[in-house]
């Protein structure tokens, strides 16, 4: 007979605590992870944060290297273009498809997060703002009902929340994200999918230029101009649907 499952196991905390430090920048990229110091940290055995790396090498956060151990992945512009490439693309299908089929109580849960979102950064709560911001996020993606989908899109989140740190900082820029999130929630409820992906684009768009621009010193416009364009993606996902039909 199975046991019941743990809702956190030591290996979960351990991968939520790395994988914040990480993102905050307190394990800067290229730092070695070392298993006997960290479980030190963490008050833990090794065990558990060799399994917590692991699952961060799964998600590409980190490096392993056979007889060399584990380190952060460094930061670069190429990875960041990949990754938010990727990201353009999945999320745009996802919120796509939720509009379709977006529901009262995904409109509550969303908006629920964007209300935790707005009280974390009131109280200077990073780590609480930034989980709420995902819990946002994903609760849009899941009432797609593309289970594959919104698997996909967590990875390429994940790593690009680590280019987001020197962005997130800059707080005159809150009101605007505030409303691209208002925007694309409400083109959810209206089921209007090609609001929502054009909301979405702008969105991720400023996200990768500021990236960009945190992670080279320069304007960067360059790699946002790269990216997939709103009105692209939505004559694709609509050329698709009718060929579905």
């Amino acid at each position: 007979m199975l046991s019941k499952a743990q809702i956190e196991s030591a290996s979960d905390v351990a991968a939520q605590s790395l994988f914040d430090a990480i993102v905050d920048g307190r394990i800067p990229p290229g730092s070695p992870l070392r298993l006997k110091e960290l479980a030190e940290q963490l008050g833990m055995s090794m065990m558990p944060v060799r399994e917590a790396i692991r699952r961060l090498a799964a998600l590409d956060l980190v490096e392993i290297e056979p007889r060399k151990g584990a380190r952060v992945r460094e930061l670069t512009l190429e990875d960041l273009q990949d990754t938010y490439f990727s990201r353009f693309h999945l999320e745009s299908i996802a919120v796509w498809e939720a509009a379709q089929s977006f529901t009262e109580a995904d409109s509550e849960r969303a908006g629920a997060a964007l209300e935790e979102r707005a009280a974390a950064q009131a109280r200077g709560d990073r780590v609480g703002e930034r989980d709420a911001h995902e819990r946002f996020h994903f609760a849009l993606y899941e009432a797609s009902h593309r289970t594959w989908i919104v698997r996909s899109i967590l990875p390429a989140w994940r790593n690009s929340e680590r280019y987001r740190v020197e962005a997130l900082r800059r707080h005159e820029l809150q009101g605007e994200r505030d409303l691209e999130h208002a925007q694309i929630l409400d083109a959810l409820r209206r089921g209007d999918g090609s609001d929502a992906v054009r909301w979405l684009v702008a969105h991720l768009g400023s996200s990768v230029r500021l990236s960009a621009q945190s992670l080279t010193g320069s304007a960067a416009s360059a790699i946002g101009d790269s990216m997939p364009q709103a009105d692209d993606i939505v004559r694709r996902l609509a050329t698709e649907e009718t060929i579905v039909r």
